[in-house]
Protein backbone atom coordinates (compact mmCIF):
# COMPACT_ATOMS: atom_id res chain seq x y z
CA UNK A 1 0.00 0.00 0.00
CA UNK A 2 1.74 3.12 -0.91
CA UNK A 3 0.77 6.48 0.95
CA UNK A 4 -1.19 8.00 -1.54
CA UNK A 5 -3.19 5.59 -1.28
CA UNK A 6 -3.31 5.52 2.75
CA UNK A 7 -3.75 9.24 2.92
CA UNK A 8 -6.24 9.57 0.16
CA UNK A 9 -9.07 7.67 2.16
CA UNK A 10 -9.53 11.32 4.42
CA UNK A 11 -13.42 13.19 2.87
CA UNK A 12 -15.56 14.87 5.37
CA UNK A 13 -17.34 12.35 7.82
CA UNK A 14 -19.27 14.01 10.17
CA UNK A 15 -22.72 14.97 8.94
CA UNK A 16 -24.89 16.99 11.21
CA UNK A 17 -27.44 14.56 12.31
CA UNK A 18 -25.92 11.40 11.84
CA UNK A 19 -24.43 9.10 14.62
CA UNK A 20 -20.83 9.69 15.39
CA UNK A 21 -18.80 6.84 13.21
CA UNK A 22 -15.43 8.45 13.42
CA UNK A 23 -13.00 5.54 12.06
CA UNK A 24 -11.26 5.58 15.49
CA UNK A 25 -13.75 4.08 17.42
CA UNK A 26 -13.72 0.95 15.16
CA UNK A 27 -9.79 0.26 16.14
CA UNK A 28 -8.97 -1.91 18.86
CA UNK A 29 -7.37 -0.13 22.12
CA UNK A 30 -4.04 -1.19 21.23
CA UNK A 31 -4.07 0.82 17.44
CA UNK A 32 -6.09 3.90 18.71
CA UNK A 33 -3.35 4.12 21.88
CA UNK A 34 -0.39 4.44 19.05
CA UNK A 35 -2.09 6.42 16.53
CA UNK A 36 -3.10 9.24 19.02
CA UNK A 37 0.61 8.93 20.15
CA UNK A 38 1.62 10.07 16.85
CA UNK A 39 -0.36 13.14 16.43
CA UNK A 40 -0.73 16.20 19.10
CA UNK A 41 -3.83 17.32 21.16
CA UNK A 42 -4.34 20.96 20.40
CA UNK A 43 -6.21 23.33 22.15
CA UNK A 44 -8.77 25.61 20.11
CA UNK A 45 -10.55 28.94 20.70
CA UNK A 46 -13.79 29.86 19.69
CA UNK A 47 -14.93 30.68 15.85
CA UNK A 48 -10.59 29.29 15.20
CA UNK A 49 -10.38 28.16 11.45
CA UNK A 50 -8.81 24.90 11.62
CA UNK A 51 -8.47 24.56 7.76
CA UNK A 52 -9.57 26.23 4.99
CA UNK A 53 -11.57 24.98 2.09
CA UNK A 54 -8.90 24.65 -0.79
CA UNK A 55 -6.23 24.46 1.37
CA UNK A 56 -3.45 21.70 0.78
CA UNK A 57 -4.84 18.79 3.31
CA UNK A 58 -1.05 18.66 5.03
CA UNK A 59 -2.57 17.11 8.44
CA UNK A 60 -5.47 15.48 9.63
CA UNK A 61 -8.25 15.92 12.86
CA UNK A 62 -10.51 14.23 14.74
CA UNK A 63 -12.73 16.25 17.51
CA UNK A 64 -11.80 15.58 21.17
CA UNK A 65 -13.91 17.91 23.10
CA UNK A 66 -16.45 21.06 21.59
CA UNK A 67 -18.07 21.10 18.44
CA UNK A 68 -16.79 22.45 15.05
CA UNK A 69 -18.70 23.42 11.70
CA UNK A 70 -17.78 21.91 8.32
CA UNK A 71 -18.94 24.27 5.13
CA UNK A 72 -18.48 24.77 1.79
CA UNK A 73 -18.18 27.76 -0.44
CA UNK A 74 -20.74 28.55 -2.81
CA UNK A 75 -19.24 31.75 -5.27
CA UNK A 76 -18.14 34.28 -3.39
CA UNK A 77 -20.05 35.35 -0.49
CA UNK A 78 -22.65 31.98 0.23
CA UNK A 79 -21.94 28.88 2.43
CA UNK A 80 -23.70 25.49 2.91
CA UNK A 81 -22.71 23.43 6.48
CA UNK A 82 -22.73 20.31 5.64
CA UNK A 83 -22.20 19.13 8.93
CA UNK A 84 -21.27 19.48 12.59
CA UNK A 85 -18.50 17.39 14.14
CA UNK A 86 -18.77 16.22 17.79
CA UNK A 87 -16.33 14.46 20.12
CA UNK A 88 -15.40 11.55 18.20
CA UNK A 89 -16.06 12.72 14.74
CA UNK A 90 -13.25 12.84 12.19
CA UNK A 91 -12.76 16.38 10.52
CA UNK A 92 -11.73 14.99 7.18
CA UNK A 93 -10.22 11.96 5.50
CA UNK A 94 -8.67 13.97 2.50
CA UNK A 95 -9.80 12.69 -0.81
CA UNK A 96 -7.65 14.90 -2.13
CA UNK A 97 -4.00 17.16 -1.66
CA UNK A 98 -6.61 20.00 -0.76
CA UNK A 99 -9.26 20.15 1.86
CA UNK A 100 -12.72 19.76 0.44
CA UNK A 101 -14.70 21.96 3.18
CA UNK A 102 -13.59 24.23 5.65
CA UNK A 103 -13.51 23.73 9.34
CA UNK A 104 -14.26 26.10 12.49
CA UNK A 105 -14.67 25.84 15.60
CA UNK A 106 -18.11 26.66 17.31
CA UNK A 107 -16.45 27.14 20.80
CA UNK A 108 -13.55 26.50 22.81
CA UNK A 109 -12.67 23.32 21.35
CA UNK A 110 -9.93 20.48 21.65
CA UNK A 111 -8.48 19.05 18.54
CA UNK A 112 -5.97 16.14 17.79
CA UNK A 113 -3.82 16.57 14.68
CA UNK A 114 -1.92 14.40 13.05
CA UNK A 115 0.46 15.31 9.97
CA UNK A 116 -0.77 13.53 6.77
CA UNK A 117 2.22 11.89 5.64
CA UNK A 118 2.74 9.68 9.60
CA UNK A 119 -1.43 9.24 9.33
CA UNK A 120 -0.17 7.32 5.76
CA UNK A 121 2.69 5.68 7.29
CA UNK A 122 0.67 4.05 10.44
CA UNK A 123 -2.03 2.64 7.84
CA UNK A 124 0.33 1.25 5.35
CA UNK A 125 1.87 -1.15 7.92
CA UNK A 126 -1.82 -1.88 8.95
CA UNK A 127 -4.29 -2.75 6.18
CA UNK A 128 -7.15 -3.43 8.33
CA UNK A 129 -6.71 0.20 9.40
CA UNK A 130 -7.53 1.41 6.04
CA UNK A 131 -10.74 -1.08 6.20
CA UNK A 132 -12.04 0.56 8.88
CA UNK A 133 -11.64 4.42 7.49
CA UNK A 134 -13.21 2.85 4.00
CA UNK A 135 -16.09 1.26 6.41
CA UNK A 136 -16.48 4.28 8.27
CA UNK A 137 -16.40 6.69 4.89
CA UNK A 138 -18.96 4.41 3.47
CA UNK A 139 -21.35 4.82 6.51
CA UNK A 140 -20.92 8.43 6.21
CA UNK A 141 -21.88 9.00 2.80
CA UNK A 142 -24.58 7.25 3.16
CA UNK A 143 -25.90 9.20 6.15
CA UNK A 144 -25.26 12.05 4.16
CA UNK A 145 -26.92 11.15 1.35
CA UNK A 146 -29.79 10.27 3.18
CA UNK A 147 -30.19 13.17 5.18
CA UNK A 148 -29.61 15.79 1.98
CA UNK A 149 -32.77 14.06 0.55
CA UNK A 150 -34.85 14.54 3.78
CA UNK A 151 -34.26 17.53 4.42
CA UNK A 152 -34.88 18.53 0.56
CA UNK A 153 -38.17 17.50 0.36
CA UNK A 154 -39.15 18.69 3.49
CA UNK A 155 -41.00 21.97 4.77
CA UNK A 156 -39.28 24.26 6.95
CA UNK A 157 -40.86 23.34 10.54
CA UNK A 158 -40.32 19.17 9.50
CA UNK A 159 -36.76 20.62 8.83
CA UNK A 160 -36.03 21.78 12.22
CA UNK A 161 -38.21 19.77 14.15
CA UNK A 162 -35.53 16.90 12.77
CA UNK A 163 -32.81 18.73 12.86
CA UNK A 164 -33.23 19.25 16.55
CA UNK A 165 -34.61 15.58 16.81
CA UNK A 166 -31.37 14.11 15.54
CA UNK A 167 -29.13 16.71 16.99
CA UNK A 168 -30.47 15.33 20.72
CA UNK A 169 -30.02 11.41 19.53
CA UNK A 170 -26.04 12.56 18.76
CA UNK A 171 -25.31 14.04 21.63
CA UNK A 172 -27.39 11.45 23.60
CA UNK A 173 -25.05 8.79 21.91
CA UNK A 174 -21.84 10.65 23.25
CA UNK A 175 -23.35 10.79 26.45
CA UNK A 176 -23.75 14.60 26.65
CA UNK A 177 -26.78 16.18 28.93
CA UNK A 178 -30.05 16.98 26.82
CA UNK A 179 -31.85 18.49 29.71
CA UNK A 180 -32.41 21.08 27.55
CA UNK A 181 -31.22 20.58 24.51
CA UNK A 182 -27.57 22.58 24.00
CA UNK A 183 -28.04 24.21 20.93
CA UNK A 184 -24.17 25.86 20.42
CA UNK A 185 -24.46 27.00 16.57
CA UNK A 186 -25.87 29.93 15.75
CA UNK A 187 -29.12 30.40 14.10
CA UNK A 188 -27.50 31.12 10.93
CA UNK A 189 -25.28 28.19 11.02
CA UNK A 190 -28.97 25.88 11.53
CA UNK A 191 -29.95 28.28 8.54
CA UNK A 192 -26.79 27.54 6.01
CA UNK A 193 -27.35 23.31 7.17
CA UNK A 194 -30.90 23.36 6.48
CA UNK A 195 -31.13 25.65 3.36
CA UNK A 196 -32.83 28.35 5.01
CA UNK A 197 -32.77 32.07 5.81
CA UNK A 198 -32.01 33.12 9.19
CA UNK A 199 -35.64 34.51 9.18
CA UNK A 200 -37.28 31.56 8.55
CA UNK A 201 -35.25 29.51 11.05
CA UNK A 202 -36.48 32.33 13.55
CA UNK A 203 -39.75 32.52 12.90
CA UNK A 204 -40.14 28.56 12.51
CA UNK A 205 -38.42 28.04 16.39
CA UNK A 206 -40.96 30.81 17.41
CA UNK A 207 -44.45 29.34 16.06
CA UNK A 208 -42.99 25.92 17.32
CA UNK A 209 -42.64 27.70 20.99
CA UNK A 210 -46.04 29.18 20.15
CA UNK A 211 -47.41 24.97 19.93
CA UNK A 212 -46.11 24.16 22.92
CA UNK A 213 -43.91 21.91 21.39
CA UNK A 214 -40.57 23.74 22.61
CA UNK A 215 -39.40 26.33 24.96
CA UNK A 216 -36.41 28.59 23.72
CA UNK A 217 -33.74 29.28 26.51
CA UNK A 218 -29.94 31.26 25.73
CA UNK A 219 -28.01 28.81 23.65
CA UNK A 220 -30.47 26.19 24.46
CA UNK A 221 -34.02 24.67 23.24
CA UNK A 222 -36.41 22.48 25.68
CA UNK A 223 -37.89 19.85 23.97
CA UNK A 224 -41.16 19.66 25.66
CA UNK A 225 -42.61 17.36 22.80
CA UNK A 226 -40.75 14.10 22.60
CA UNK A 227 -38.55 14.43 19.50
CA UNK A 228 -40.41 11.27 17.90
CA UNK A 229 -43.92 12.72 18.85
CA UNK A 230 -42.90 16.06 16.93
CA UNK A 231 -41.46 14.46 14.00
CA UNK A 232 -45.18 12.57 13.41
CA UNK A 233 -47.01 15.21 14.03
CA UNK A 234 -45.71 16.37 10.37
CA UNK A 235 -46.45 13.14 9.22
Amino acid sequence: MTQQMAASSFVPCATASGPSTGFLSRLNFNDRRQLMALGERVPRGANEVLFAQGAPAARCFSVIEGVVCLSRGIGDVRRQIVGFALPGDALEIAAQQRHEVSAATIGPALVWEIARESFAQFVSHRPYVLHAVVASVATDLTDAHEQMFSLGRRPAEEKLASFLAEWRQRLVRIGKDVEPLPLPMSRRDIADYLGLTVETVCRTLAKLERRGAIEILPGRVRLIVEPDELLRSFA
